[in-house]
């Protein structure tokens, strides 16, 4: 089955340095390997999740994706672009297509501006000769798009006059006043409080539907992803290790890591039961360099041949792909959860 594609991403990496020691004279500078290799699309219409730990580059990708951040190697193709050609006056004219919605609203919103400066500034950016009464309408339309109503009631205020989720709805409205036609959510109710978490989802996926938009969700709380995603990519130390149909995901989930998350959310007997090969040991270490795979010093069906060889991301369904050489050993259907059960 084909799939029309608005993002195709090949052999991406992103490597940062630090420094690092006790002594600040005699400190080495050792490379973080963010996101390493990674294969990806992202199809027009779709929302696409990507969970993972902290530490497993979910944010970086996202922030490579909207030419946040340079990538070290790689291709980034945008509806038949690849962006990683382009000069920065030539990237500019893709902004205003692509948006990104950050996790903490607090940080997001200059608290020096108004929030009719604030949601008219992308408009003056991409749109310098529109009058300002037509600029105005847009920006009130935005804000009631977001069900912040009455628009007037709002336009003046600064943003320590709203709250955590009100501003991060007029974040959201910041992200959608171009049209654009992608959108990466960073995690964006992570910071907010539970009672108000499930009306921005809700928001979101209005906005996704009415707008046509095609999403990139991070998260790293699979119930989010459920019912956010069409589908799931499973991110560890930068690399994707599983990728299918949300249902997939969490019905019948392949990769040891990905078995471990969806754990969380399963029956707390089964968690007991085999809690040995569940519970993993250990951290994500972005700074170890893997000639092999990179979950291998933390999965219980550890091979000798995880150590030096690489897996690569095969198909084992419709739409499913995993990368792991012990699959033979990984007993699916002990594992998995109704999505009524994450849904709860």
């Amino acid at each position: 089955m084909s799939y029309e594609s608005l993002i195709q991403v090949r052999n991406l990496r992103k490597t940062f340095s630090k420094k690092v020691g006790k002594h600040i004279f005699n400190r080495k500078t050792v490379a973080v390997h963010a996101v390493n290799d990674i294969q990806l699309d992202v199809r027009k219409g779709e929302t696409l999740g990507i969970i993972g730990e902290s530490g497993c580059g979910k944010t970086t990708t996202a922030r490579m994706l909207l030419r946040l951040e340079k990538e070290t190697q790689g291709e980034l193709w945008f509806d038949g672009t690849d962006l990683c050609t382009l000069k920065d006056k030539e990237t500019n004219k893709f902004r205003k297509r692509m948006q990104m919605i950050f996790q903490d609203p607090y940080d997001t919103l200059n608290p020096g501006m108004r929030i009719v400066d604030i949601l008219m500034e992308p408009i003056n950016a991409h749109h310098p000769k529109m009058s300002l009464k037509e600029k105005e309408a847009i920006v009130k339309t935005a804000i009631e798009s977001i069900d912040l109503k009455p628009a007037e009631n709002f336009l003046y205020r600064y943003p320590h006059e709203l709250s955590g989720g009100q501003r991060q709805r007029i974040a959201i409205a910041r992200a959608i006043i171009l049209k654009p036609d992608f959108i990466a959510a960073d995690e964006p109710t992570s910071m907010l409080d539970v009672s108000v978490r499930a009306g921005i989802l809700n928001l979101l996926q209005r906005l996704k539907k009415e707008m046509g938009l095609t999403m990139l969700f991070i998260t790293h709380d699979l119930t989010t992803a459920s019912y956010m995603c069409d589908r799931i990519a499973v991110m560890y130390q930068g690399e994707i290790v599983e990728i299918g149909k949300t249902e997939q995901i969490i019905r019948r989930p392949n990769h040891p890591y990905t078995r471990a998350l969806v754990s969380v959310v399963t029956d707390l007997n089964h968690f007991i039961e085999h809690r040995d090969e569940i519970i993993l040991d250990g951290e994500v270490d972005a700074t170890r360099v893997n000639q092999g795979c990179p979950f291998a010093h933390r999965c219980p069906f550890h091979e000798e041949m995880c150590d030096h060889t690489a897996p690569k991301l095969e198909e084992v369904g419709e739409d499913h792909n995993v990368s792991c050489h012990c699959l033979h050993k990984v007993d699916t259907s002990q594992i998995g959860v109704k999505e009524e059960q994450v849904l709860s």
